[in-house]
């Protein structure tokens, strides 16, 4: 009788245990099942979407870290300004909130990047995994692209799956070379249109590349591939400046390269443009108490009836009816992206370029004078770009070669103001650092990179730190 009891309880503590374990069996949902979701079109454009997000750089660091570091704004009050006056006054260091941001951000886009290749490129692949694979080619590019353009040489991870996490930095030749294998063989799978704006495209991948052979200092590949672009028939001059960078004439076929935006997703860089005496046009508009404001000396550099002149705001009435005077006292702003009628209060949709046409004409201009010295080609390629502005048109006798090169300094700085030209432009004519001092920053050679984040050191021992820092 006893043996039979005993057995009747251990039965029940076997049932009862296998029914807590069957609690406690959780069924998994999961898209991203390997075998499953990776391998339909549906989860890889899933993934690649979120690529396109991370490299679609809308933030802070992105807008700021040229614009500040190359003098060509100063700033003055919110809480921002403790971000932003160590940039403006080379006084950064590797805590920077922008650095690590960055790093993050774009690596972000390398990994799913990374996810996306290495499920579309099976040699039988679909011309659907084709062009998605080209496409995820050209965002981990583009990211490795401004990396270096930051911080130099840094680790490339190139697999969802590596086998070491901790991967120590390339070496400047791998870097060079790497970018620009992928850019090369993405631009020859990449249509020169796609159905959803803000894709890459054959142009695009065309434009991120002259524009690294540019500032790499490879000037015979920078007149190649800026050939072929124009050689495309796909890009053009928008005859005004103004609309350019009009709300409503987004897409336009002047843009290689864009960050898009709409009010859900975009920038507060107006609302950290103007202050909060303004006038908004819209109620709807918002803008915060930091601002950042153009140097007179560069104000009444442009000649006189420059219309790209006309996008910086050089006097206002207040709110309040007060007339207030910015031009005198280095208070001048930007007026180049206009207030949203559909902003999320700070939040605007206006489409940042990256790349565009004008630049495509400066930098093949650029090449061939250091090339050839001046030539009429370059001197038509630059008057392309001053005759849509209603300057005077430069002239081949008025030029050396060291005069002409200085003179397309001069003309990039007019042309592209607010869009985060000034720090490379200054950086491959050596000048970054002197011009720096000529405002009195406390700049010195190592400032060209910006330092690693000190969370990427502590996290990853075989990183070794920029010099100087």
């Amino acid at each position: 009788m006893k043996s039979n009891t005993i057995k009747a309880l251990l039965l029940v503590l076997l049932l009862q245990g296998s029914a807590c374990e069957n609690l406690l069996e959780e069924t998994v949902y999961s898209e991203l099942t390997p075998g499953n979701f990776l391998n339909t079109t549906a989860g890889k454009q899933a993934v690649l979407t979120s690529a396109y997000g991370s490299i679609q750089m809308r933030n802070h660091f992105y807008l700021f870290l040229s614009a500040h570091t190359s003098q060509e704004v100063w700033n003055r009050g919110g809480s921002i300004e403790a971000l932003l006056t160590p940039l403006t006054n080379y006084t950064w260091d590797s805590n920077h909130q922008y650095f690590g941001d960055s790093w993050r951000g774009l690596y972000a886009a390398i990994r799913d990047a990374n996810i996306v290749i290495d499920n579309s490129s099976a040699a039988d692949a679909t011309a659907s995994d084709k062009q998605l694979n080209a496409e995820a080619r050209f965002v981990r590019a583009l990211a490795y692209t401004h990396l270096y353009d930051w911080f130099g040489p840094v680790p490339l991870y190139l697999t969802s799956t590596p086998e070491d996490f901790k991967l120590a930095r390339a070496n400047d030749q791998e870097m060079k070379t790497f970018i620009e294998k992928e850019l090369v063989e993405a631009a020859a799978i990449l249509p020169l249109n796609q159905a959803q704006f803000g894709r890459a495209t054959k142009g695009a991948a065309l434009g991120i590349l002259a524009k690294f052979y540019l500032n790499t200092k490879q000037w015979q590949k920078t007149v190649e591939t800026t050939k072929q672009i124009m050689d495309l028939k796909r890009y053009t001059l928008v005859p005004s400046y103004k609309n350019v960078f009009a709300l409503t004439n987004e897409g336009n076929a002047e843009m290689l390269w864009v960050i898009p935006a709409s009010p859900q997703a975009g920038h507060n860089l107006v609302a950290l443009t103007f202050p909060t005496d303004y006038p908004l046009p819209q109620p709807n508009n918002q803008v915060f108490a930091a601002r950042s404001y153009f140097f007179d000396s560069f104000v009444n550099s442009f000649e006189p009836g420059d219309t790209r002149r006309n996008l910086i705001v050089t006097e206002y009435t207040t709110t309040s009816g007060k007339f207030n005077k910015l031009l005198g006292i280095n208070q001048s702003l930007s007026g180049k992206y206009e207030f949203d009628p559909n902003a999320a209060g700070a939040t605007q949709g206006n489409d940042i370029p990256v790349v565009r046409y004008a630049d495509i004409l400066l930098s093949r201009a650029e090449a061939l004078n250091e090339l050839n010295g001046p030539t009429q080609e370059a001197i038509d390629l630059i008057n392309q770009v001053r005759t849509r502005a209603g300057a005077t048109p430069a002239q081949l006798g008025s030029f050396i070669k060291d005069s002409l090169r200085d003179y397309i300094l001069q003309e990039r700085e007019w042309e592209f103001f607010t869009e985060m030209k000034r720090r490379e432009d200054l950086i491959r004519h050596g000048k970054l650092i002197s011009n720096a001092k000529a405002r009195g920053r406390n700049a010195k050679p190592f400032h060209v990179l910006f330092p690693l984040p000190i969370t990427e050191l502590n996290a990853n021992a075989n990183l070794v730190q920029n010099p100087g820092y």
